[in-house]
């Protein structure tokens, strides 16, 4: 099977027709039925396949100016256009066979072999199953994955590897990475909404992604694409690191840390457990550890990143948590906590040509607990096109939105804590739904008022009364949740005049200097201005 000639990838039609496709079919029927998303029945293989698209393209068919790549978006390339800029590397992407495979490691003859669902990352490991710890998630579940699904599996998890045992190494961005794409916005009609155009939309100049990172001198074919040849491996003693100037850049899409070589001995017809489509299905793979390990400063183009004090880029990652608004400033303009925005974010707010489409941010990751995936998160949050002049003050009045709305979400859970508790109890457990539960609540006015903060900020108006509008709905948020949790409703153990006292000292956190200045406001409460006052 080859990636580059076979139909393998599953994919939605406007019509709502699911098919599979081969990658250069794309743009065919863009005038009547054009492609516009993957179908896959993951949404991690969804998340991962959107990234080996925009890997192919960068590859084979970066833009050569801002220009050409304005053309493009609007007039997308015909098939034959792709499937000649694909044919090039035909030979790189076999599935099977005796010789090099897609992903897969070109020597690996000793590795463990292993049923195939251990491929899905949130299946339970080995310690897990010796000692029945499989709770949530049970074993046994799928004993087979068809082709297509086998190659969305792979791809997924060579990009988002976690830790898995010794020598197992992480993926370039470490395990479970947090990815921003941008979208096409679907409220504008006049805005073209293909699967080509999420994907150009994330493509950058040749020039440009090879500044991120990587040594441009390095284009041998193996540097390139890695399982063209014997595995760089890292064992303690014999192995070395790969670091950004072992490798061409575009390796940063091709990176493959993880041995593993698909078992097609026993290959046969039958149901897969994932689609349940009738096709080739695979039982098995083999795995070794010590595999290519990643060190240095790499940039994904896709990521966000933060800045150790070395200077060293260290991605993101998704947290328990989830991601909700106060992700919002550091993955689309940058926050106070050093974050930057991923390389094709950046150069979309830099580029004349391509800032002009209206677009949104699609954010996704999976939650990772070393070797364990808590969960899988994404959300698509809004985008706004600003001069960089109306861009820092916008991010600047963002960031009083969200530092507000982080002290006052702190200072409910600390509320919540003394009405529930007798003082100096040392209290353990996890509160943070808590405040998760303030964020959830505050995000939809949040989003609306960016909007009406985007567009006093334009006009070059005066800001105060949205930052009014801001603070009442916190104010509000926090007492409102307080009344709902206060009553835990065991009456035996409720104290009502700690409850009380507890309300009392919330409302007037809220009024206090940290907040005033927080959102540049003079806010009263019975009588007094607390930025005058210097309460704090």
């Amino acid at each position: 099977m080859n990636l580059l000639n076979d139909k393998w990838l599953p994919i939605r039609r406007k019509s709502g027709v699911c098919e599979l496709i081969t990658p250069w079919q794309l743009t065919d029927s863009m005038d009547t039925d054009p492609v516009e998303s993957l179908d896959t029945p993951r949404p991690d293989f969804n998340g991962s396949l959107i990234q080996f698209l925009i890997a192919l393209i960068q590859t084979a068919f970066p833009p050569k100016d801002e220009p050409t790549w304005g053309k493009l978006y609007d007039s997308p390339p015909l098939p034959e256009e792709l499937r000649d800029a694909f044919m090039q590397y035909e030979h790189v992407f076999n599935m099977d066979g005796n010789g090099p495979r897609f992903l897969q490691d070109f020597t690996l003859a000793d590795g463990e072999r292993k049923p195939i669902s251990t491929l899905l990352i949130e299946e339970p490991g080995a310690n897990t199953l010796r000692e029945n710890k499989d709770h949530f998630i049970k074993r046994g579940k799928i004993k087979s994955l068809g082709v297509t699904s086998a190659i969305a599996a792979l791809i997924t998890l060579q990009i988002n590897a976690p830790a898995g045992g010794v020598g197992y190494r992480t993926s370039i961005r470490g395990g479970g990475p947090m990815t921003t794409l941008l979208i096409p916005d679907p409220f504008f009609e006049d805005e073209k909404n293909t699967l080509w155009n999420i994907i150009w939309l994330n493509v950058l100049r040749q020039t440009d992604f090879e500044q991120l990172c990587g040594n441009p001198d390095r284009n041998d074919e193996t540097s390139i694409f890695p399982w063209l040849g014997p595995t760089r491996t890292s064992e303690p003693k014999t192995g070395r690191d790969t670091t950004p100037e072992d490798v061409h850049p575009v390796q940063i899409y091709w990176s493959m840390p993880r041995r593993i070589r698909l078992d097609y001995s026993d290959v046969k017809k039958d149901e897969c457990n994932l689609t349940g489509r009738e096709e080739q299905v695979i039982g098995y793979y083999f795995a070794k550890n010590y595999g290519t390990n990643f060190v240095g400063p790499w940039r994904h183009p896709l990521s966000p990143y933060r800045f150790d004090n070395q200077g060293t880029p260290l991605p993101l990652h998704p947290q328990v948590n989830g991601l909700g608004y106060r992700h919002w400033l550091g993955v689309a303009v940058g926050d106070r906590e050093g974050v930057t925005p991923a390389a094709v974010v950046h150069s979309f707010n830099s580029s004349h040509v391509r800032n002009r489409r209206k677009t949104k941010l699609w954010v996704f990751g999976y939650d990772m607990d070393n070797m364990k995936a808590r969960g899988w998160h994404e959300a698509r949050m809004p985008f706004y096109h600003l001069d960089k002049m109306h861009r820092e003050l916008f991010a600047d009045a963002v960031r009083d939105f969200v530092e507000a709305s982080t002290y006052i979400a702190e200072n409910l859970r600390s509320a919540l804590k003394r009405a529930w508790f007798r003082p100096k109890i040392k209290v353990r457990g996890d509160f943070s739904f808590i405040e998760n539960s303030f964020w959830q609540n505050t995000e939809p006015l949040f989003y609306t008022l960016l909007d009406e903060l985007h567009r006093v900020i334009v006009e070059d108006g005066d800001d105060t009364d949205v930052r009014h509008h801001w603070f009442k709905a916190l104010n509000k948020a926090s007492i409102d949740l307080f009344d709902i949790w206060a009553a835990s409703g065991n009456m035996e153990h409720e104290n009502p005049k700690r409850i009380a006292l507890a309300r009392r000292d919330l409302l007037k956190f809220n009024h206090k200097k940290v907040i005033s200045t927080a959102l540049k406001l003079n806010i009263k409460m019975e009588g007094k201005t607390h930025q005058q006052t210097g309460d704090k």
